[in-house]
């Protein structure tokens, strides 16, 4: 079935003619017609990133309300500026031709422009919890009229510490208003569920889980590559980057301090050509939405990352994922940081640099997400290597798997070029 066989406004339908989206994608394809339906239900939602989830809650949204009423009938919940912007794009995208109008509310920028729109009557509004309760606080909004409220990425908000600010929010906020709850989250947390239990006292909910047993995109190519010194990292990293050459990818690392020093070393390499971005939590508002922007329109061929980036946000072109620091602690992390490849079922790579005290980390990813890393080679002599390791221990189980593994691969001039890897 396609979004020009359902029963939605044609304004809806030319809007998505023009953004290029004709078939549903699992998720939207569940959750579209369960809050179409016009019941008094919530939607508690699990689906992986990149799957589509933003299109999941705005079309039925925009298809419900009314544009002759200006003031506030929605209101959207994100954990960042960086997906409010995002969110926001998409929702004025598909009901340009609907005439309704939405605002992106988030701090760091002036809040007066903010209010303004609010007052111009905006029926939608984007915005991270923060700065739509110091709206509230100073009577700029208004939820009389709110219909939907909505959590996207949810159990991100959760471990950004907005559980107070949400509870506020849903509980006294709109507390005589008692919108329909839609709650939409990669991974689905107790804290997250409790969230809908409470509001809607464990009634009326439809639940959605297109991604129980996998969480990542399956058509995601995951390496390691294993680096026996840690001092011969950064050199590994260039090596790999010579050989695979990336079109458009995006360097994830673990501190601030480390994305500053990559970028300049990278910058002044002479081995490697790529225009190199930073995106970290320390740039102001501005400077990030530049790093974005530029890296959207491929201004910038490789963006360097903290986790500030990791969840949410569709950039399209994204052909590598390279983690040169694994994260840390959290085997979910890592999901949502090659969640930016093979974005709606595009394919991608992901590569990460491992010493040996990391491979304890790699194999409790492997088990969270039950799906294999496979080892990634810069050189048929490193395969070979490993190959004669193997072969001292020929009757253990696992190295014989691996040996057999070896023996069976032609190696590839990049992973890219190759169906044996897949």
């Amino acid at each position: 079935m396609k979004f020009k066989d359902y029963n939605i406004h044609p304004e809806i339908k030319r809007a998505l003619d023009d953004m290029g989206i004709h078939t549903p994608t699992d998720i939207q394809e569940k959750a579209i017609p369960e809050i179409l339906k016009g019941e008094a239900t919530h939607i508690l939602a699990q689906a992986k990133t990149g799957t589509g989830k933003t299109l999941a809650f705005s079309i039925p949204v925009v298809e419900f309300l009314d544009p002759s009423l200006r003031s506030v009938q929605v209101v959207i919940l994100v954990p960042t500026r960086e997906l409010c912007k995002q969110v926001y794009q998409v929702i004025s995208k598909l009901s340009k031709y609907r005439n309704l109008k939405a605002v992106e509310v988030y701090g760091g920028v002036s809040i007066n422009r903010q209010i303004e729109k609010i007052k111009a009557g905006a029926q939608m509004v984007v915005a991270t919890p923060g700065r739509l309760i110091d709206l509230f606080k100073r009577n700029a909004i208004i939820f009389n009229n709110v219909k939907f409220a909505i959590l996207d990425e949810a159990d991100r908000m959760l471990d950004m510490g907005f559980l107070p600010d949400v509870d506020f929010i849903l509980f006294e906020a709109m507390k005589n208003v008692y919108p329909r709850l839609l709650l939409f989250s990669a991974t689905m947390l107790p804290e997250v569920k409790d969230i809908m239990m409470d509001y809607s006292l464990d009634e009326h909910i439809v639940e959605i889980d297109v991604s129980r047993d996998d969480l990542t995109v399956s058509s995601c190519k995951q390496y390691y590559y294993l680096i026996d010194d840690p001092k011969k990292k950064y050199n590994s990293f260039i090596k790999l980057l010579q050989r695979e050459k990336p079109s458009s990818f995006i360097v994830f690392v673990n501190t601030k301090r480390w994305a500053d020093s990559l970028k300049r070393k990278m910058i002044k390499d002479k081995r490697i050509n790529f225009k190199v971005g930073l995106l970290q939590g320390d740039m102001s508002q501005r400077q990030r939405e530049i790093a974005m922007s530029d890296f959207r329109k491929k201004k910038i061929t490789c963006l360097i990352a903290t986790d500030v980036a990791a969840r949410g946000l569709d950039i399209p072109h994204v052909s590598h994922i390279i983690n040169y620091d694994l994260p840390v602690g959290n085997p979910e992390d890592y999901v949502h940081r090659i969640g930016r490849t093979s974005r709606m079922e595009r394919a991608g790579i992901a590569i990460s640099l491992v010493d040996n005290e990391e491979m304890n980390m790699i194999r409790r990813i492997e088990l969270f997400m039950k799906k294999d890393i496979k080892r990634f080679y810069l050189t048929r002599e490193e395969r070979e290597q490993d190959k004669q390791k193997y072969r001292k221990y020929p009757t253990v189980k696992e190295t014989k798997k691996r040996l057999d593994e070896l023996e069976d691969e032609d190696f590839p001039e990049t992973i890219a070029d190759t169906s044996i890897y897949g």
